[in-house]
């Protein structure tokens, strides 16, 4: 084959390459926003509960919200709820079943219909003892069976109120939920506030995946501003829905790609404002590591936005 005749192929496949983009693309909607109107606030002792207490204010004082309220403690004589009670308009404390806090909280989901669980994190201890050492075992179950989005509640600077002004949808892996997890996003932004999409390859991972590309031709290299690329190109659709989203709105909006690089969250020790939101399909593995790695080394609020949760065998 002539250089001239590389030179026409090449350009008619990358001409059937964007043709097959824009096939597969479209013209993306604007994504509609979800915001809450009835909460399950669930205690545990922690100072953590102040925080967590902040925001269901703010949620009711921006939103209108109900707010639902549950002990879930082991054990406790005093009544823990009553907090809340004074200071939140629109809440209630109901009725604890079972005997570990997780059983609590699901028994909770199962009696009372909401759109949103607030639990502070690590569960019945101080973060700032814990740290990044172990998000806890609630939360673990919580990320396998919570079938409503589930707002982690960690440091007690970073209230929701304080972090609703960034707001970041941190993508790990191919997932189906990360639509709904943008018209979280939104409807929780503040107004005049900046809502980012960040797609994260993680170092090892990219590592892998280039070593893989690069054994099947010795003549192929995966540099860091490809994988970028080819990252990019295969989110264009949520990426356009997000920026006409962001423009409805008076948002800003920002794509960042990270291949190869640390991912967010910044470490515990990070003093900026944000709320961190995580779609996950709960019957992914990786999916279920990634969303448990971001908890655990996040100061931030975390909102973790469920897909398909697994049924009861029993």
């Amino acid at each position: 084959m002539s250089e001239s005749q590389q030179d026409d192929l090449g350009r008619e496949v990358d001409a059937a390459m964007r043709m097959f983009e824009k096939s597969q693309v479209g013209e993306a909607a604007a994504i509609t926003p979800i915001q809450p109107s009835r909460v399950l606030l669930v205690l545990d002792g922690s100072p953590q509960d102040a925080t967590a207490i902040d925001s269901v204010a703010y949620l009711r004082e921006r939103f209108n919200t109900e707010t639902l309220v549950l002990d879930g403690r082991f054990s406790g004589e005093d009544d823990i709820t009553a907090a809340v009670i004074d200071r939140v308009t629109g809440s209630r404390p109901i009725k604890a079943e079972g005997e570990e806090p997780y059983d609590k909280v699901l028994a909770a989901l199962k009696s009372h219909d909401v759109d949103m669980v607030i639990i502070p994190c690590p569960f019945g201890r101080d973060l700032e003892k814990v740290g990044t050492d172990s998000a806890g075992t609630v939360i673990d179950v919580l990320l396998s069976r919570c079938a409503v989005p589930m707002l982690v509640i960690r440091r007690n600077d970073q209230t929701l109120g304080e972090c609703v002004n960034q707001v970041s949808v941190v993508v790990g892996s191919e997932c189906d939920v990360v639509p709904r997890a943008a018209a979280w996003a939104f409807g929780l932004s503040a107004e005049r506030g900046t809502v980012g999409l960040n797609l994260v390859i993680e170092k090892e991972q990219f590592e892998n995946i280039r070593s893989i590309v690069e054994a099947l031709s010795e003549e192929t290299t995966l540099d860091n501003e490809s994988f970028t690329e080819a990252l990019t190109k295969a989110h264009h659709a949520i990426h356009q829905a997000m920026a006409k989203t962001a423009t409805s709105l008076s948002r800003s909006y920002h794509l960042r790609p990270l291949a190869g690089e640390i991912s967010p969250p910044n470490p515990m020790q990070n003093q900026d404002r944000l709320l961190i939101v995580l779609p996950l399909e709960v019957d992914d593995r990786y999916g279920q590591g990634f969303a448990h790695d971001r908890i655990r080394r996040s100061p931030h609020p975390v909102l973790v936005i469920p897909g398909h949760v697994e049924t009861s065998t029993e």
